[in-house]
């Protein structure tokens, strides 16, 4: 959905959605900007803050008739993006991309962004049906088989008398672009708050991309297979393994023959790229950050100086873009950027979108362009035309 103006004090981000990275605070209200692993920005959220988000995203997509798309961001996931650049644009787009998984979690600290906590999506989903049974949210999950459809409503309406969840199994969907209106249209009747696909990534992703206007749906989750795993499908790895990042044994132990050409794939895939990512990290430690300031009522962010900016300065900048006319950046002779500065500037770049300021580049940020190409970072990301 392409960016329109909203009203005053509406967040939103890249086409015009709203940013999470300007809703969540830490203690000392520094707002964090988001982690870059892979080219994909993943935002810095607990599992608690991630509930608060989804509420204010329901919020602000009924009240200015806006769609929110939220990827549930894991290994798998990333490594797609990265032989998918249609898989790639959907992350980079996506109004929020959350760590699920701890390799996501290590990976982001490993390149020197670390993030809190792993928020899976198959945690997720309960706590939202959990959650609607207090705030009144209607959740629509669609896809898995109709047996787990079955047992998943039972096992809701159980546990959660008064929470409002429908679930549809849906028929078989080779494409996830090319969908009869039948399907588009019965989702959009049910009216929902929060839509759960559960299609498995990419596709549930590119089902919400291709078809997120006609749903009209505020929230839209792709939560793979959340419902097997509530319904005890498949069994959900215990606790212990799930923090040291080893539930992956537990499940190719139930599923070998499906998840085992993905998971070694994955395995000799993610871990030597995310090996050059930090040798490139490291090697660019040196290269250019950014300089924020601000002047009247213009927060100006230069490229240059030897680091990306502190906390103090980051916090006054963002405070600053509530009631400024706009971000105005300069790349200067710079050719490229730290990778904490570049996390850092598409942070900034997306507050000024939350407050609909002006993102101007006062230069041609032309000699930029292979650097960011080279990362696999689009120039809308950082506001450049």
């Amino acid at each position: 959905m392409e960016s329109r103006a909203v009203g005053q004090g509406a967040a939103t981000g890249p086409r015009g959605r709203l940013d999470p990275h300007r809703t969540q605070r830490r203690d000392t209200g520094m707002i964090r900007p988001p982690a870059l692993l892979f080219g994909v920005p993943i935002a810095d959220l607990t599992m608690s803050e991630t509930l608060t988000l989804i509420g204010e995203l329901v919020a602000h997509g009924r009240s200015f008739n806006r769609t929110h798309q939220i990827a549930t961001t894991n290994v798998d996931f990333l490594v797609n993006a990265l032989d998918a650049p249609e898989v790639r644009s959907i992350l980079q787009n996506a109004d929020v991309c959350l760590a699920d998984g701890m390799p996501v979690v290590w990976g982001a600290s490993l390149v020197g962004m670390p993030i809190r906590e792993r928020v899976a999506g198959s945690d997720l989903l309960p706590l939202l049906v959990e959650a609607s049974a207090k705030t009144g949210w209607r959740i629509h999950v669609f896809g898995s088989s109709p047996s787990v459809a079955a047992r998943a409503s039972a096992h809701f309406a159980e546990r959660y008398p008064s929470a409002t969840v429908s679930i549809d199994p849906g028929p078989l969907i080779p494409d996830p672009t090319t969908v009869d209106d039948c399907v588009i249209d019965a989702i959009a009747a049910v009216h929902a708050d929060i839509l759960c696909v559960a299609l498995g990534n990419p596709k549930q992703e590119r089902f919400i991309e291709a078809h997120r206007e006609r749903l009209g749906v505020p929230v839209m989750i792709g939560v793979g297979g959340s419902l097997d795993m509530l319904v005890g499908e498949r069994r959900r790895a215990p606790t212990w393994m799930q923090r040291t990042g080893t539930e992956w044994i537990a499940r190719l132990a139930q599923e070998p023959r499906r998840l085992g050409r993905r998971y070694a794939r994955d395995m000799f895939v993610f871990g030597p790229r995310l090996a050059r990512e930090w040798r490139d990290v490291r090697s660019r430690r040196d290269q250019a950050g950014l300089v924020v300031e601000v002047t009247d009522g213009v927060v100006e962010v230069r490229i240059g100086g030897a680091t990306a900016p502190g906390p103090d300065s980051w916090d006054r900048a963002v405070s600053a873009l509530a009631d400024t006319a706009g971000l105005h950046i300069r790349a200067g002779a710079a050719t490229t950027l730290s990778d904490r500065a570049l996390a850092v500037l598409i942070g900034l770049v997306r507050q000024a979108q939350w407050h609909n300021a002006e993102v101007r580049w006062i230069d041609d940020p032309s000699q930029l362009e292979s650097e960011l190409h080279r990362r696999g970072i689009p120039r809308g990301l950082i506001g450049a035309p």
